[in-house]
């Protein structure tokens, strides 16, 4: 009899497993299908840039963080092939292609292959392709859409291969390296006109605020903006500079993109990111990062009112990797930041340092107008910093981060300062190996629940937009929609 029961208890487990295998196999198999993937990266945006951001929006200005409605969330991991701590190149990299490379490369793998992203999988299948960024288009995360390089730093070299890939929207920074060198302000050792060359292939060109707003994206079907020379200038900084008030916000360059690339009936994928969030967490400056964030969330909001009207349409919100080792202090299980001392500074600690810098005589007036008035205790912190590196010899010792980005006493001192008014600290001038979080909604949402890897994401979105990434490769076809790889990209 126990052998009987056995038999049976045993035939029963076959059939159980046997149904759901078959029931797994048939939800992979009937996978939800996205029509266009919306994909927005927060450059340096870890878990507490966001809460820290979360806290101002709720406090200060009284709403909550579209991010913060999307429910659907997973953590990511973001190391590079050589490195714990990764950069844009190797993250942007993994999150296009789906494979890890070494810092500084740029869709180019540690053995001289040429990785193949999302990107050009769409352009093979006809759907169309957006890079949108607050920064250079030749800066890391964006570049590496288009282009491949061994050395993320060869600016021109990368500029240079936008025209062969052709994204159909492109919009952001970096105008110095699309015009020849012997135009002013120009970064090109050439005489390469790549504006003139993107106009050719049929492109609408814009350089401001102004010009977006003046489109009619549906007469527009190859958009190229160049909305300042290098990256976009700090939210901040744009109040009260009739030089810099006519850049868009990222929530109108996003608007205006979705309307392009939404017009083709195959589908899209678009990159969308707030870089300039990761600028401000390498300087620890504190308000300029919540507000840039805010910025970028206000972009995410554009992209869920988009798929609240195109249901097939997928957003992904992630980040490359956290900037700053951002940590606000805790008071029992309370995220204790205190965003009110921020909310009366009205310019970026980058701008604040400049200004001193060119007329140190006038540095009380400039933080005044800046909104930044120190105590008695915060003024001598600031007086003994800058006395101390008038006095020390530069030296070639100490955090390489913190000599790339930090580059006066006054501008460690404000974020100093500004920093213990709200209650935070941070660990690093550089990068971090914190995971991120990562937040969908849309077809196959469910997809970024859960701990994954960056080099997931790509798969991720190959599969629901139906597409295959193709195998990376030494050489490719020059008839291609892609640039061939060189290796060692380069400089020119």
């Amino acid at each position: 009899m126990g052998s009987l029961r056995r038999r049976v208890f045993t035939a029963i487990a076959i059939v159980l497993v046997f149904s759901i295998n078959c029931v797994a196999y048939a939800e992979s198999n009937h996978l939800e299908k996205a029509k266009g993937v919306i994909l927005m990266i927060g450059d340096g945006m870890g878990i507490n840039q966001v809460k820290s951001a979360g806290a101002y929006a709720q406090r200060i200005l009284g709403k909550d963080l579209a991010i913060n409605t999307i429910a659907t969330s997973g953590l990511t991991t973001t190391h590079a092939a050589n490195s714990k701590v990764t950069d844009s190149a190797a993250a942007a990299t993994a999150l296009y292609s789906g494979h890890k490379t070494n810092t500084g490369q740029l869709n180019i793998l540690p053995d001289g292959r040429q990785a193949f992203n999302v990107a050009v999988a769409a352009k093979r299948a006809g759907l169309s392709v957006g890079v949108v960024s607050t920064t250079r288009l030749t800066d890391a995360t964006p570049a590496a859409i288009y282009s491949s390089s061994a050395r993320r730093d060869c600016e021109a070299y990368i500029a240079g291969q936008l025209p062969e890939f052709s994204p159909d929207v492109v919009l952001g920074g970096g105008g110095a390296y699309f015009i020849p060198s012997s135009q002013k302000g120009s970064k090109r050792t050439d005489q390469k006109d790549i504006i003139e060359l993107m106009k050719a292939k049929g492109y609408g060109f814009v350089e401001n605020g102004s010009d977006l707003k003046a489109l009619n994206p549906e007469t527009v079907d190859k958009l190229f903006g160049l909305l300042s020379k290098s990256n976009m200038a700090y939210i901040l900084d744009r109040q009260g500079s009739k030089s810099l008030s006519d850049q868009p916000s990222l929530a109108d360059m996003t608007k205006i993109a979705l309307s392009i690339v939404g017009k083709n009936p195959k589908g899209f994928f678009i990159m969308i990111e707030g870089g300039r969030i990761d600028h401000a967490c390498h300087t620890h400056d504190l308000k300029t990062m919540i507000v840039e964030t805010i910025d970028f969330d206000a972009a995410v909001g554009v992209a869920l009112n988009y798929q609240k009207a195109h249901p097939d349409v997928l957003v992904i919100v992630t980040a490359d990797h956290e900037t700053g080792g951002l940590t606000p202090q805790i008071e029992g299980t309370e995220f204790s930041i205190d965003p009110v001392p921020l909310q009366t500074i009205r310019r970026s600690l980058a701008y604040i340092e400049h200004k001193i810098k060119t007329n140190p005589e006038q540095q009380d007036a400039i933080l005044k107008s800046a909104g930044l008035k120190l105590t008695e205790e915060e003024a001598e912190l600031l007086r003994n910093s800058q006395t101390k590196a008038a006095k020390d010899k530069p030296s070639g010792n100490g955090d390489r981060a913190k000599r790339k980005f930090a580059k006066s006493a006054t501008l460690d001192a404000l974020s100093i300062i500004t920093s213990k008014r709200a209650k935070v600290e941070w660990t690093t001038f550089g990068h971090t190996e914190q995971p991120v979080m990562t937040k969908a909604v849309g077809p196959g949402e469910k997809l970024f629940s859960g701990s994954y890897d960056n080099t997931d994401i790509a798969k991720k979105i190959a599969e629901l937009l139906n597409l295959s990434l193709p195998s990376p490769a030494l050489e490719t076809d020059q008839t291609s929609v892609e640039p061939k790889a060189t290796g060692a990209a380069p400089c020119p």
